[in-house]
């Protein structure tokens, strides 16, 4: 298929979307004007009695928590704010445009992958150096992957294939087989809606690296850190971030590591909890991650670099593994015995170090794993190990289980 083909499909996809609620786009206007007040809002929000409906749902379910039952439009602005009101219209517009297109494919991975973001993004919002508001975050995380949505309804085999291959490949091959990817698609639906342009950045560079880090795009910065912890919560990278990009992100954002996985650590809650938007919005889809059972273990991290080690000694963490320090590892004290995965950072080992690692360990007969980022160089002596990012997913854990070579 030509790229030109696939450009006027796309069109063609885009231009026959539902637009935007009427209300939506009234109360953008409305935000857009400087003297608009709370009872300009409350008039707009009034004036479409089913929008309205579904904020008072909102505003009293367990997404927000609100002590006191909310009864009027008016106290739902008041608790809310102008953003928050614009925010969740989006939200809920966006679901209804994209629920109506058509497309023959399952979606709810899709869903899961949106809403995971837009949690973490949400509850990343309060730790970043420049002040971003958490629905603005929840929004543009919601909003982040949506031209895999028109993928599926433009051109629904091309994009069955790319749904197909491993997920660090697909940006390649959506660019290989129609010439753009989910993140120009996305960038030109959110244009076409007249979108502000910081949701259509996001949508655009969240995995560029270069740009998400670059200081200008503070909401692409927190999506595309959204992005990566939504992935270690359940699912796979899309692309194969490094421990380099991590820290170029979290430099940029003033987040700490401890920050990430506080949000991480509450992730499954708030997913829980945002049942109830997904719901009240009509998408009717369910998603809960999916992950591969790992058997719980205990493991050691050999690495010499402590924020490295750090990383990776939090992540096995995560997913309900313990930890051993590799001095009594190596020391064989009590409980070394126990071992049952070995990972291994050749970047903070010397070329002797690991040849006499890789002697000691095979005698052991724990599962082992080399730690390796795209620009790590993997010794000979580990080569045939399997291999598995700084950054990681519960999936990709169990694939590295399952590729343990034979001893």
């Amino acid at each position: 298929m030509s790229n030109d083909l696939v450009k006027s499909r796309i069109l063609t996809v885009m231009r026959n979307l539902p637009p935007l609620p009427a209300v939506t786009q009234q109360l953008m206007a409305v935000m857009r004007d400087e003297d608009s007040s709370a009872d300009d809002v409350t008039k707009v929000l009034s004036g479409d009695g089913i929008l309205a409906g579904k904020v008072l749902k909102l505003v009293n379910s367990s997404f927000y928590g609100v002590p006191t039952e909310v009864s009027t439009i008016s106290r739902a602005v008041v608790i809310l704010g102008f953003t928050g009101i614009r925010n969740l219209a989006l939200g809920f517009g966006t679901v209804e445009a994209l629920s109506g297109m058509d497309s023959e494919q399952d979606m709810s991975s899709y869903w899961s992958h949106a809403m995971a973001t837009a949690v973490a993004a949400q509850s990343l919002a309060p730790f970043v150096d420049r002040r971003t508001d958490p629905e603005e975050a929840f929004i543009a995380g919601l909003l982040h992957d949506i031209g895999t949505y028109v993928f599926a309804a433009a051109v629904p085999d091309a994009s069955k294939t790319i749904l197909e291959t491993p997920a660090a490949d697909r940006l390649q091959v959506e660019h290989e087989l129609t010439g753009f990817t989910h993140a120009h698609v996305g960038q030109g639906l959110l244009k076409f809606w007249e979108l502000p342009d910081a949701f259509s950045n996001a949508a655009r560079y969240h995995h560029d690296v270069d740009v998400a880090a670059g200081g200008e795009q503070p909401l692409t910065n927190l999506v595309a850190l959204a992005d990566i912890l939504a992935c270690i919560n359940g699912g796979d990278f899309e692309t194969n971030a490094s421990e380099t990009d991590l820290q170029r992100l979290q430099s940029a954002a003033g987040i700490k590591t401890e920050n990430l996985f506080a949000a991480l650590n509450t992730l499954d809650e708030k997913i829980a909890e945002m049942a109830d938007f997904m719901k009240i919005a009509g998408a009717g889809i369910s998603f809960s991650p999916e992950s591969a059972e790992v058997p719980k273990m205990t493991c050691v991290v050999v690495c010499t670099e402590a924020t490295r080690r750090e990383l990776v000694t939090q992540l096995l963490i995560q997913f309900g593994h313990e930890t051993y320090p590799m001095e009594r590892y190596f020391n064989q004290e009590a409980g070394s015995s126990d071992i049952g995965l070995v990972l291994v950072d050749p970047q903070s080992l010397s070329r002797d170090q690991i040849d006499r690692l890789t002697i000691y360990l095979d005698d052991q007969g724990a599962n082992m794993g080399v730690l390796a980022d795209r620009e790590t160089t993997i010794p000979d002596c580990v080569s045939n190990w399997p291999t598995l990012n700084y950054l990681f997913c519960q999936d990709q854990l169990a694939q590295l289980l399952k590729l343990q070579p034979a001893r």
